[in-house]
């Protein structure tokens, strides 16, 4: 870290003049203040708002948004109104799989009333057409969580920044990469904002698929694909001076039926090309054996009934939760193969 570089703790200021000389807050540093500390840095960084581009019309209240839909998919798939999701929660940071309410599953503070409820209706009212203007609802549902939740991660590390300002020097290139991820998703945000405004949904190129019955499960999240199916490069992720383009992933039952919408900005075709060849060549089994990989890699927003969860076998829960937990990420870190999402897992999300 430069002292002359601009401080990483947000003040806007030198590092010379801002964090080189602070020390760290003892009292945070208390292992019986970890469980305290951590709930309030959770709720500290918690940020409201409302992401749609006009907020002239805004409702005053920003509401906890569900963005997996609560009366028509989380009601669907629990079990006495609770669902399991591998998302940890403040009073317990170290638990796998812990149950949330439906009402609580998914929220995230990121719409007001107003624009929750009427930008979503045409999905909350009506079946999944495959239309363009539903395609693009769920998937702008799943950028919305996603980053808003990038905007409260930076402001944790913030706050973590400014109770211990030792961690600069080790977590620079952590906190640039948050940002950076920030920054990457400002381009889609953008896009997503004109269509909204201009009522103009044709965005996105999607790959949508279709399964005949109902799953018990429900998910959504992006990642910037680095490799295709093949193992073939697609992207730098350690290049930070190239915008990263990601993919958009959400599935969902539906009637007697569920689908799965993978999407990703038109304006990237050409860098996912190979990649939707690749998708629409997969057969059905090979189909479920990608989502089964792809989720656990890419998101923690996974909801699942659980009666069927509490049935999985032990050591199937282990190995979705060592996906959860990032191995995939390092097995291609420790070795020279990339992580093969069409290789089979113990596991069947599709069989819950």
């Amino acid at each position: 870290m430069g002292r002359n570089e601009k401080c990483p703790c947000g003040s806007g200021r030198k590092y010379k003049k801002c964090c080189l000389e602070k020390v760290d807050d003892k009292e945070f540093l208390q292992p019986d203040k970890f469980l305290e500390n951590y709930k309030n840095i959770k709720k500290d960084s918690r940020i409201k708002q409302c992401l749609y581009p006009d907020n002239s019309s805004c409702s005053e209240r920003i509401i906890g948004a569900h963005s997996i839909q609560n009366n028509k998919i989380l009601k669907r798939i629990s079990t006495k109104g609770e669902v399991y999701m591998p998302c940890p929660k403040n009073d317990n940071p170290f638990e796998f799989m812990p149950k949330w309410g439906r009402k609580q599953a998914t929220v995230f503070t990121g719409f007001c009333g107003y624009h929750d409820n009427e930008v979503f209706k045409p999905i909350e009212n009506e079946e999944f057409d495959k239309s363009e203007l539903h395609i693009f609802l769920y998937i702008y549902r799943c950028f919305a969580i996603e980053y808003h939740k990038k905007m409260e991660v930076i402001n944790m590390e913030l706050i973590l920044t400014d109770k211990l300002p030792s961690r600069i020097k080790g977590i620079q290139e952590n906190f640039s990469g948050f940002e950076l991820a920030k920054d990457d998703l400002e381009v889609c945000r953008i896009e997503f904002d004109n269509a909204l405004l201009n009522e103009k949904y044709d965005i996105l190129s999607s790959v949508v698929w279709e399964f005949d019955k109902p799953i018990k499960f429900a998910a959504s999240g992006f990642t910037a694909l680095a490799e295709d199916l093949e193992g073939n490069k697609i992207q730098d992720l350690t290049d930070i001076d190239t915008r990263m383009k990601h993919i958009f992933v959400t599935i969902f039952p539906e009637g007697e039926k569920s689908y799965c919408i993978i999407s990703w900005l038109k304006s990237n075709d050409t860098l996912f090309e190979g990649y939707k060849k690749q998708l629409n060549e997969l057969d059905i089994h090979g189909r479920k054996i990608y989502i089964n990989n792809l989720l656990p890699v890419i998101t923690e927003n996974i909801t699942v009934n659980p009666e069927a969860w509490d049935k999985l076998e032990k050591y199937k829960k282990e190995e979705f939760g060592m996906l959860i937990y990032g191995m995939a990420d390092l097995y291609s870190s420790f070795s020279d193969e990339y992580y093969n999402m069409l290789e089979p897992v113990s596991y069947d999300l599709f069989e819950l």
